[in-house]
């Protein structure tokens, strides 16, 4: 699309001149010869740069100039002066004009400056787009609901610790609770909002990859270095690097990780010039970092640089008033996604959604609305709707709620349900030691005094794996 130029000049000639030579630079010209029926065009259709000259017969440069700054302060303007009046350039200038042009004019400085000025607007224009999508946003009306008392107090900590924008921060948490969405949020509410969020899980990728990814390497590092390339921390200055399941990152990368939290420098893979970055470091994990600690797995100096601000986010069987509220979100957003009409859950759902345990917490709970809005039909969401197991839909309490009130009476004349009570029990002590645990199956079997086979096998016998 050709870029819109408006000339403003009480100069027939120049006027003529300059309309002939852009259009056949490719631009599209407008002309005006006085500043009423220059603002008079903007008004009707806005160009992309205006030249404006600072002596007019209606109106003063300047006094146009600033009027165009109030309506269309994106708008790029070059002024056009006589030789010697500098000094009224220079206020134009400091007025907000992006340069200006002496006359008689240069055509090729004019040309040059035209180019500059329709760059520097396309990139203001971006920006301005860009900081009207990513405005700080207020935590508690983010677009998942929350009742939750915890939840709140975290979501203010969020507006406290974004203000403090080179603070590292580290988020614990089971698997998903939204950890990553916190981080988000922790970036869209700090001064590094307009640049990037880059994010990389250091679980799914080997050692040298992950140091690949994170420092970036110099060309023939390695056999398949054939070129130069820069890595996350680099791509992230002055913005954000989100480090999901730290916990995972090998001893040696975590050593020059801590190098870059002491110095804000680092070196590519291969390389041997310091590369300087401002970076916030957020971290994440399911596991306890400080038994990892205990156990020689990760290091307690970059423990502690990590967790300068810690934040731990409750599972959602610790924020049940969540249950419904998110519930109902991930129902009618996935019921428009597919075109159904889901509105509303029954309280016969209400009370199975609110008795499960949700061990994948609100991932588990948005891929359950997902596959209900995809599979099932109707306006109101039914009890028989809602995948969950027989034992829990059919129990509002725990399944060791129900084993104490037998123990506590007489056995009933039908009996007890024996295999179907033993297998509940089994699995919930599985589901309490898993989430004790953080998700360490090593961990859990050692809690339960089991190997880790047999656990592994009971785990997918009760669908937890």
């Amino acid at each position: 699309m050709k870029a819109k130029i408006l000339i403003v000049d009480d100069q027939e000639s120049i006027l003529f001149f300059l309309e002939r030579t852009l259009a056949g630079e490719g631009y599209e010209v407008l002309t005006a010869e006085n500043g009423t029926k220059a603002l008079a065009a903007l008004e009707k259709e806005v160009p992309d740069l205006v030249l404006l000259d600072l002596k007019l017969p209606d109106l003063n440069g300047l006094d146009v100039l600033d009027r165009i700054q109030e309506i269309y302060p994106d708008l790029c303007v070059v002024m056009m002066t006589a030789f010697g009046d500098v000094d009224t350039a220079v206020k134009a200038m400091k007025a907000g004009a992006f340069d200006y042009v002496n006359k008689p004019i240069n055509l090729e400085q004019l040309l040059l400056i035209i180019e500059r000025g329709l760059e520097a607007g396309k990139l203001h224009s971006q920006l301005h787009q860009l900081r009207r999508r990513t405005e700080i946003i207020d935590p508690r009306s983010e677009i998942v609901p929350s009742a939750s008392p915890k939840m709140q107090e975290i979501y203010e900590m969020i507006r406290r610790i974004a203000a403090g924008d080179s603070t590292t921060v580290l988020i614990e948490g089971e698997s998903g609770t939204g950890k990553d969405v916190i981080a988000n949020l922790i970036h869209q509410n700090s001064p590094r909002r307009d640049h990037a969020f880059l994010e990389i899980n250091c679980a799914s990728l080997p050692e040298e990859l992950l140091e690949s990814e994170l420092f970036g390497h110099e060309k023939g590092a390695f056999t398949d270095a054939i070129q130069q390339k820069r890595g996350l921390l680099e791509l992230a200055h002055r913005g954000t690097l989100f480090l999901d399941e730290i916990g995972e990152m090998s001893l040696t990368i975590q050593v020059k990780l801590l190098r870059v939290l002491e110095k804000m420098s680092f070196r590519r893979v291969g390389g041997v010039q310091d590369i300087q970055v401002d970076v916030r470091i957020v971290s994440a994990t399911n596991r306890n970092l400080k038994k990892c600690v205990e156990e020689g797995s990760f290091r307690e100096d970059l423990y502690y640089r990590l967790k300068v601000i810690p934040l731990h986010i409750p599972p959602l069987r610790e924020r049940r008033e969540d249950v419904i509220l998110l519930a109902e979100h991930f129902l009618r957003l996935y019921a428009r996604r597919f075109h159904k009409r889901f509105d509303r859950i029954s309280e016969e759902a209400k009370k199975l959604l609110m008795g499960y345990p949700w061990p994948g917490n609100i991932r588990e709970l948005k891929n359950m609305m997902e596959r209900i809005a995809l599979l099932e039909d109707g306006q109101e969401l039914q009890a028989h709707q809602v995948p969950i197991s027989g034992l829990e839909r059919s129990d509002e309490d725990s399944i060791i709620d129900r084993i104490e009130e037998i123990l506590d009476s007489m056995i009933p004349e039908e009996g007890i349900p024996y295999d179907e009570l033993v297998e509940g029990l089994e699995k919930t002590l599985i589901e309490k030691a898993y989430h004790e645990a953080q998700g360490n199956q090593s961990l859990t079997a050692k809690l339960l005094n089991i190997n880790r086979d047999k656990l592994r096998y009971r785990m997918k016998t009760f669908e937890l794996l």
